[in-house]
């Protein structure tokens, strides 16, 4: 079963396109990384599955509906995102998770009891519970990253999009990221991460997509993608063919 599809979508900003005749699916119950170069279109293919942006020719779908037809409150019960740049708010760690529930309140406009469970679980599963009553004002960038990523959680929807997520944080929290997305997504949710490290994709994602100038180059499994001949291809750098000792998967190493 597919939960989104895009159908030769092509965008451009102004004149020159930034995504070029791509069509692709997403299945619930994988972890999908999108990788590539700068300016290789992986942000913007990623507001095109919000429906941030809308496609210049071709379609988007979710549950098998153009994307367009969704409201933006319906629109927020389905998707989550995790933007490159998210803004902050003077809230306590704990409000501003809370925010991912609002898609979800009822119309006095106040969180459940529910609501606070939901949200109290989602720090503790990102490690920032300790720091529910801390103004995000007061935190570090990798701190603020998983902030971030529990209110994304909270949302509790289907599919979660990420566009950089493990930017600002150290390798423990950026491993502990990667599995708790690839866990998540083994419980069926569909989720798609722009990554630009590749040793973080080829370890922890099911499928890729590789992007260069705005154009699909190669899908696949990391062990059948990431191959010395499409890393010098795209990324213009020569690497040998490594494999991890203990899963076999591809290691990136220059």
């Amino acid at each position: 079963m597919t939960k989104m599809r895009l159908d030769s979508v092509t965008f451009a900003y102004e004149q020159e396109p930034v995504v070029r005749q791509i069509s692709l699916g997403l299945q619930p119950g994988r972890f999908y990384a999108v990788v590539g170069p700068n300016g290789a279109g992986k942000s913007s293919l990623l507001k095109l599955l919000t429906g941030y942006l809308r496609p210049g020719t071709g379609k988007v779908y979710l549950n098998g509906r153009d994307l367009g037809s969704y409201t933006l409150a319906e629109l927020a019960r389905e998707i989550a995102l995790i933007p490159q740049t998210s803004y902050y708010f003077p809230f306590t760690v704990e409000e501003m998770v809370l925010l991912g529930r609002t898609p979800f309140y009822s119309r006095l406009g106040t969180p459940s009891d529910k609501d606070r469970r939901i949200a109290r679980n989602c720090m503790e599963i990102t490690g920032i519970a300790h720091l529910a009553k801390r103004l995000v004002s007061e935190l570090s960038g990798g701190e603020r990253q998983r902030v971030t990523l529990a209110r994304a959680l909270a949302q509790e929807t289907e599919v979660l999009l990420l566009d950089e997520p493990t930017t600002h944080l150290d390798l423990e929290h950026q491993v502990n990221t990667c599995r708790l997305l690839r866990e998540r997504s083994a419980q069926g949710l569909t989720v798609v991460a722009v990554l630009h490290d590749l040793n973080l994709a080829a370890s922890f994602c099911d499928w890729v997509f590789v992007l260069a100038g705005g154009c699909l180059m190669e899908e696949g499994p990391p062990g059948e993608v990431f191959t010395p001949e499409l890393i010098s291809r795209v990324f213009n750098v020569t690497v040998p063919s490594l494999q991890h000792p203990w899963t076999g998967r591809p290691i990136i190493a220059p």
